[in-house]
């Protein structure tokens, strides 16, 4: 599905190139078009994202130029992914265990091995947005704004590269775990990149 996607990107790209620049048609109506007739992408809304949403993966994408240069110059896209997932397994982000569930009076939870982290959201559907306030204790302890694709069993959730890494050291705390000491350093190595989840429906 990944290649077809990418060729389809390439054909957009060669019919349009002498007219545009790179930038213009990767943000493009028609590629939008394109890569939602292929990934059946679905409307956000509440009712859309409501239910149990199930961990699979880390999730990285690439944002900008700046990304892109950052990349080539030290690690590859999968690379990262492969790092992202070490973090996220110390803590407890494990594939088959971690998961989300939303409802649709705009609350939600994480449930990790052994707690549980409850928040707010509110999608902005024009946007592909949502932004999300996690609470402990009745307590507010982050906000911060996802991207979203929805298909219609997979969820993907996308933050900016240090916003992720600062929920997941927040994870570690609550979970008391202390292994993870790297985060920050490996936020600053990869500006522009956005960094999440990969989440599958729950029946």
């Amino acid at each position: 599905m990944k290649k077809l996607i990418i060729s389809l990107f390439l054909i957009c790209f060669v019919l349009s190139v002498k007219a545009q620049s790179i930038k213009d048609i990767l943000n493009s109506q028609t590629v939008k078009d394109v890569v939602t007739s292929v990934t059946g992408g679905k409307q956000l809304s509440n009712e859309s994202l409501n239910g149990s949403w199930l961990y699979i993966s880390p999730a990285v994408q690439l944002k900008g130029d700046n990304a892109i240069k950052n990349i080539a110059g030290t690690v590859a896209t999968s690379e990262l992914e492969k790092k992202l997932g070490e973090y996220c397994e110390k803590v407890g982000i494990i594939e088959g265990v971690f998961n989300y569930s939303f409802n649709q009076d705009n609350t939600f939870f994480c449930q990790l091995k052994s707690s549980k982290l409850n928040g707010t959201y509110t999608v902005n559907s024009a946007d592909k947005t949502m932004d999300m306030t996690y609470t402990v204790a009745g307590k507010n302890i982050l906000s911060l704004t996802a991207t979203v694709v929805l298909t219609d069993n997979n969820l993907t959730l996308l933050f900016n590269a240090d916003k992720l890494l600062e929920l997941i050291d927040k994870i570690s705390s609550i979970s008391s775990n202390t292994s993870v000491q790297a985060i920050n350093k490996l936020a600053s190595q990869y500006d522009g990149v956005m960094l999440g989840f990969e989440l599958q429906k729950q029946n």
